[in-house]
């Protein structure tokens, strides 16, 4: 409807970021990383995206339409297994859960169904390679490399 409205505009199209500790559930006492099948995404740092987003609407450059700001690399879940390994020098184990079941653990954690499965869906959604794409525009905008999912992870690590 934008689009064909006539009137310039501009959408902020970020890729998946958020709260890696819930995300990747208690990995750092069980050692695994349990959740549905996924598929590569581009895992943006919250303050890049921000970064990115201010020199968007503060620049002289002007954007019209749509412009994605995602990272020029990919992870799934495997990765985010692997950097965790390499990171504390232990073992981290990448299980797959059945959608259905992670539901079920889901929702007797305490998340409303209907929030499970709509995060089920992303995930689903990632299977099928629906965000397996990038993009230089974030790089290029910063003036540099977006931070990486292992310099996000190591953040939330302890000192």
């Amino acid at each position: 409807m934008l689009a064909d409205s006539g009137v310039a505009w501009t959408s902020l199209r970020n890729g998946f970021f958020g709260d890696l500790d819930r995300f990747l559930g208690p990995w750092r006492r069980t050692g695994v990383i349990a959740g549905p099948a996924d598929g590569p995404v581009p895992w943006v740092d919250r303050a890049d995206a921000a970064e990115a987003a201010a020199i968007v609407l503060t620049g002289d450059r002007a954007f019209d339409g749509p412009i994605t700001l995602i990272p020029p690399h990919l992870v799934t879940l495997d990765d985010f297994a692997r950097i965790a390994a390499e990171l504390t020098g232990r073992t981290v184990e990448r299980v797959v859960v059945d959608d259905e079941r992670w539901i079920a653990d889901q929702t007797a954690n305490g998340t409303p169904e209907q929030v499970a499965r709509s995060a089920l869906s992303l995930f689903q959604a990632t299977r099928t390679g629906h965000f397996a794409r990038v993009d230089p525009l974030l790089a290029e905008l910063l003036g540099r490399a977006p931070r990486s999912a292992a310099e996000q992870l190591a953040d939330h690590l302890p000192a």
